[in-house]
C-alpha cells in the first residue's frame, strides 16, 4: 500500500498492510522555541520535512495546510500600541469589533492581535467578542473567500501541495473549524465557559458565524480535492465544558459539518486531546471517522475504554504524549508508550504519532525510539 492508501484505509478501519506512522510535526516559532535548540534533522518546510520523514525513516506523514478567512471587500482593519497594550480594530458595515492585549515577552503574535490564537485568552485586555452586536461585526470578517482573485491563488497553491503530497504519496489534509476552541480564543477561556450559561443566544449566535465560515471552508477544500479535514475541538472538552453544554451547542453543527465532508469523498478528522472521557457516547454520534490525538497518558486518560466505547466505528491517532514523554530524553518511555497504544488499540484503526505533535525542541531520539518501536510491533 502507499502512504495514502495505508493511512485512510487505517482512518476507515479497514486492513491495512501495516498500522501506519504519521507523527505530526510542529515547526514552532522560533519565538515559541524560547531559545532551546532546533533538534529536527531537516529544515522547516514540509518539502525537506517529507523528504526525511517519509524518504529516510519510512514513515507515512501527513501534508496538511488550511484557509484563512477572508472578510468583506472594503472592511479594514487596523492596528496600533497606547503604552504596552496593542489595539486592533475591524471596521465594518455593522460597526468596530476591537481586541486589546497587553504585550509583554510571552506574547508571541507580534504586532498584531490574531482572531484566533491560543494566547489571546491570557493576555486579553478586552476580548474581541462581547456582546451581540461584535458578533454583527464579525459577520463580516470571517467568511471563506469568494473573490476570483484569492480563489486563483489558494487554488494555485493547493495544486502545490497537491504535488507535493503526491510526490510522497501521501494523504492530504486541511484543517477546517474552531467551534468552541475558537470562541475560547474570542471571549477568553473563563469568560466564554461562564457565557455559556449566562447569555447563551450569545454563544449560539457565534459559534453560528464559525459554522457558516466552517462549511464554507470545507465545500471549498472538498472541491480542491482534499482527503482529510480536520475540525478542531481542542478545547470542546469537559475541560472547560459541561456533557450538557457541549451537546447543545455542537451536536447538529458538528453533524453537518461531518454530512458534507462524507458526501464530499473525505473522510473526517476531530482534534481532542483530553477531558473526554465523559463525552464518548456523545462522540460516536458525530460522524467522526478519526479522532486525532487523544492522550490517553493523560490524568482521567483511559486508553481501553476509549478503544471499546468508540473502537468499532472510529480510529484513533495517538502515540506518547508530547506532555509526559516526548519533551524529555526518556526513549525507554516512549517505547513503553508505543507498545501500550498497541495493546490497547490493536492494529485496526491504529495511526501511531505523538499527542499531539512532535515539536522541534523535544529530543530527536525519541522520535527515533517511538518510529523504532512502531516498526518492531507494526
Amino acid at each position: 500500500m502507499t502512504s495514502k492508501e495505508r493511512v485512510l484505509a487505517a482512518m476507515r478501519r479497514q486492513p491495512v498492510d501495516h498500522v501506519p506512522c504519521a507523527p505530526l510535526m510542529n515547526f514552532q516559532p522560533e519565538d515559541q522555541r524560547w531559545g532551546r535548540r532546533w533538534q529536527y534533522p531537516f529544515g522547516p518546510s514540509d518539502r525537506e520535512m517529507l523528504d526525511y520523514m517519509v524518504g529516510e525513516l519510512g514513515v507515512d506523514q501527513l501534508l496538511q495546510t488550511g484557509i484563512d478567512h477572508y472578510p468583506e471587500r472594503g472592511v479594514d482593519s487596523r492596528v496600533w500600541m497606547d503604552g504596552d497594550i496593542i489595539h486592533k480594530s475591524w471596521t465594518t458595515p455593522s460597526g468596530v469589533l476591537h481586541a486589546a492585549v497587553r504585550c509583554d515577552e510571552h506574547w508571541l503574535p507580534g504586532f498584531d492581535i490574531p482572531l484566533f490564537h491560543d494566547y489571546n485568552p491570557s493576555h486579553f485586555v478586552e476580548p474581541w467578542i462581547k456582546t451581540m452586536r461584535d458578533i454583527d461585526c464579525l459577520r463580516h470578517v470571517l467568511l471563506p473567500p469568494s473573490d476570483p482573485d484569492d480563489l486563483a491563488r489558494i487554488r494555485f497553491q493547493f495544486a502545490q501541495c497537491r504535488q507535493l503530497a503526491d510526490r510522497h504519496q501521501v494523504a492530504l489534509s486541511v484543517s477546517a473549524g474552531l467551534g468552541l476552541t475558537g470562541a475560547v480564543h474570542m471571549f477568553g477561556a473563563e469568560e466564554v465557559a461562564v457565557r455559556c450559561v449566562t447569555e447563551p443566544d450569545l454563544v449560539d449566535a457565534y459559534l453560528e458565524v464559525d459554522h457558516r465560515y466552517n462549511l464554507g471552508i470545507m465545500a471549498l477544500a472538498l472541491d480542491l480535492g482534499v482527503d482529510i479535514v480536520k475540525r478542531n475541538g481542542f478545547y470542546e472538552s469537559c475541560d472547560l465544558f459541561s456533557p450538557d453544554v457541549l451537546r447543545r451547542f455542537l451536536s447538529d453543527r458538528r453533524r453537518r459539518e461531518a454530512a458534507l465532508v462524507h458526501a464530499g469523498g473525505a473522510r473526517v478528522g476531530y482534534t481532542l486531546r483530553s477531558g473526554w472521557v465523559p463525552i464518548l457516547d456523545w462522540l460516536a454520534t458525530l460522524g467522526i471517522d478519526s479522532l486525532f490525538c487523544p492522550d490517553v497518558f493523560l490524568r482521567g486518560g483511559d486508553a481501553r475504554l476509549l478503544a471499546g466505547t468508540l473502537g468499532a466505528a472510529t480510529s484513533f491517532w495517538t502515540g506518547p504524549s508530547d506532555t509526559i514523554h516526548m519533551p524529555y530524553e526518556r526513549p525507554d518511555e516512549v517505547r513503553r508508550a508505543v507498545r501500550h497504544v498497541f495493546e490497547s488499540f490493536g492494529r485496526t484503526g491504529l495511526v501511531v504519532t505523538p499527542c499531539s505533535t512532535s515539536k522541534a525542541v523535544f529530543p530527536w531520539e525519541n522520535v527515533l525510539a517511538m518510529i523504532d518501536e512502531w516498526k518492531t510491533l507494526r
